[in-house]
């Protein structure tokens, strides 16, 4: 990988950056850390940045968990979990990245979060449960 950093704006909410950080990046130890604590990803309140740890998906193959990751830490975004998150904060936060992958034909993004749900959750996934962040993704149809 000749990039240690790949960025971008956020196609979910443009004024979010998206950092993928790769293991060459001269933080990824430091990052990794955190991504060890958190997750393949973690969204920065106070700069309106998602993190995402890039060398994990290359090592999993995984490019449909990019998008699901992107979406699952804009949904804290939006929803305003901007501090220690709960179990119901990562269940909506996964309800939220749902909405969001569906309103850009994300289909297998969906099918990979749709899959981890229950392992993730406990519960198995519905679309009854979107009505748990129904009043944050107002314009979507049907939830």
């Amino acid at each position: 990988m000749n990039e240690s950093i790949f960025a971008y704006h956020s196609e979910f909410q443009p004024e979010v950056q998206v950092l993928v950080v790769f293991e060459d990046n001269e933080q990824y130890p430091t990052l990794k850390k955190y991504f060890d604590e958190y997750g393949y990803g973690f969204f920065i309140p106070s700069n309106n940045t998602v993190l995402i740890d890039g060398q994990n998906l290359i090592d999993m193959g995984s490019s449909e968990l990019l998008k699901f990751i992107e979406a699952h830490e804009i949904s804290h975004y939006i929803m305003g979990h901007d501090g220690p998150r709960s179990a119901d904060d990562e269940i909506d936060a996964d309800l939220g990245a749902y909405i969001l992958l569906n309103e850009k034909g994300y289909t297998d993004s969906i099918k990979e979060l749709v899959k981890n749900f229950r392992k993730r959750h406990g519960v198995k996934f519905s679309t009854k449960l979107l009505g748990r962040v129904k009043k944050y993704f107002p314009k979507v149809v049907g939830t």
